[in-house]
């Protein structure tokens, strides 16, 4: 497999950085230093505004504008501190069995990562499926799952990450092998 990684920085306010397999784009990375990037921080916000017809609440996460934090994006614990079973196949729970007046109210303190930036006068898409990505392994506190990468081709070695999970030196309980995982070792991927 050929890869390259292309990078486009003559003019001071636009950094472009294209990641190519083979000669096809499989990766595009925009900076303007004329804003700042936060798809993928994680922020300690508080809880200002439920809207119950949305089933959403706004979150003060220190920005000019308020976060969006949709229920279905709320990762809740259940009362022994595993998670509810009425989830997808992604972890996540259903829309429609959720009420965000139930799980949150102003002023609560919650832990949340922008997944979408803001656009004209929406604020950014929040969630609190926090997720910390690594070199080989995506890491995502509290979801109770692990999963492999498609991108890894080889069906032998999906099967063999799946039955050989790493183990963490932690009370994680969630890990996402990622595409460069395939062929190393639990040496290797948890020093």
């Amino acid at each position: 497999m050929d890869k390259k990684m292309l990078i486009n920085a003559v003019e001071p306010e636009e950094c472009r950085i294209a990641i190519l397999e083979n000669n096809v784009l499989e990766e595009l990375y925009i900076e303007r230093s004329s804003r700042g990037q936060i798809a993928g921080n994680i922020y300690k916000g508080k809880v200002v505004n439920i809207e119950p017809s949305i089933e959403a609440a706004f979150v003060d996460i220190g920005l000019k504008k308020n976060g969006f934090l949709h229920a279905s994006d709320i990762l809740i614990p259940s009362e022994n501190g595993s998670h509810s079973s009425d989830a997808d196949a992604h972890g996540k729970p259903h829309r429609e069995s959720r009420k965000i007046r139930d799980i949150l109210h102003p002023g609560k303190e919650v832990l949340v990562q922008v997944t979408k930036e803001s656009i004209g006068t929406k604020g950014p898409s929040l969630t609190t499926y926090i997720s910390l990505p690594g070199r080989f392994l995506v890491l995502m506190p509290d979801v109770p799952r692990h999963g492999v990468s498609r991108k890894i081709a080889s069906e032998e070695e999906r099967l063999r990450l799946k039955k050989n999970p790493c183990r963490l030196k932690s009370s994680l309980r969630c890990w996402f092998y990622y595409t460069d995982s395939g062929g190393t070792t639990d040496q290797k991927r948890n020093p």
